[in-house]
């Protein structure tokens, strides 16, 4: 290898709505054709005189790295080396949830423990995230999913992770006054748009802040007058991908990734539900992706991650 460049050996990724984009052509900056994989976890497995990276070092991609292929050649910057006790699916799902839901929850309103955030998509991978490490910093969270027929066994299960409060959007239509006059929420984290951003903007306290990091209804957001008026809200937005990359915000960064694997190992920010593929299947794990309300799709490329992550020895594809 030369220079600082390494080999990766790519062990696992997930498959994310903007990696298909990205393989259409139709996210922002991405051509057809091109590999995928926005997030991922790999192995160095040669290294140039100049890098940092050794060989046997785990690392996820951060800048400009392709990850649906068993091998790649990148620069070693475009890497972030991650401790060797972090999960294969934990490390594999780290790069995009966990890091929006930190940064939405650190870096626009200072919030104390006890104070309250609410938010839609509570059953994303990014509500979950922002469930477990708000409730690891001592946060209250509302929480906003679509009804289902499971609904029951979701509720308990997001309760479970740490949230307070969750409501299907309906029941929240018609408690949402209510729950606004009771407590006092500062934040509200949208990643649906259209109505859904309506009803949680409405509910913020007055100076407070809606974050929008996605729009899943495919609808514009709706933000409520009353509350931009009388109220003063703010209203903002945020990429990770390109917040990551604000030169002023590298030891914001850098401390993240720090926290966010020290939650990982202490048991208290867990991987989403997965389903697993080889990456021969792809045709079925992309086919599950598009048609949502399934599990998080993972790819399994490299055979190494059966000796590298034992436990994975055995997962039924």
């Amino acid at each position: 290898m030369a220079g600082s460049e390494v080999l990766v050996k790519w062990l696992a990724s997930p498959i994310n709505p903007l990696d298909i984009n990205r393989i259409e052509g139709t996210y922002p900056g991405s051509e057809a054709p091109r590999i995928g994989g926005s997030e991922g976890i790999g192995v160095i497995e040669k290294a140039g005189p100049k890098s940092a990276l050794r060989p046997g070092d785990r690392v996820i991609p951060v800048f400009n790295v392709q990850v649906w292929t068993e091998l790649f050649v990148t620069d070693s910057e475009n890497l972030l080396k991650i401790r060797k006790n972090i999960d294969l699916i934990a490390g594999a799902t780290l790069m995009i949830n966990p890091p929006t839901a930190y940064a939405m929850l650190k870096d626009f309103v200072p919030l104390q423990p006890g104070d309250y955030v609410i938010q839609n998509s509570a059953n994303s991978g990014v509500g979950r995230a922002v469930i477990e490490i708000a409730h690891a910093y001592g946060y209250k969270t509302i929480n906003l999913v679509r009804d289902r027929p499971e609904i029951a066994a979701l509720k308990s299960e997001l309760k479970s992770l740490g949230a307070d409060l969750v409501f299907t959007e309906e029941e929240f239509q018609k408690e949402g006054r209510k729950i606004a006059n009771e407590y006092d929420i500062k934040l509200a984290l949208n990643g649906v748009g259209g109505k859904s951003a309506l009803m949680i903007s409405s509910a913020l306290a007055p100076k407070g802040t809606m974050v929008t990091y996605g729009g899943m209804s495919k609808q514009a957001s709706q933000i409520s007058t009353g509350s931009l008026v009388f109220k003063g809200i703010y209203v903002c937005g945020v990429a990770i991908g390109p917040w990551m990359m604000i030169p002023e915000n590298k030891e914001k960064v850098d401390k993240m990734f720090e926290d966010l694997q020290q939650l990982i190992v202490e048991g208290k920010l867990h991987a989403p539900p997965v389903e697993l593929h080889d990456i021969s299947d792809y045709s079925t794990a992309i086919e599950r992706t598009l048609q949502g309300r399934n599990k998080k799709q993972v790819f399994l490329i490299h055979p190494d991650y059966k000796n590298i992550y034992p436990t994975y020895s055995n997962s039924k594809l």
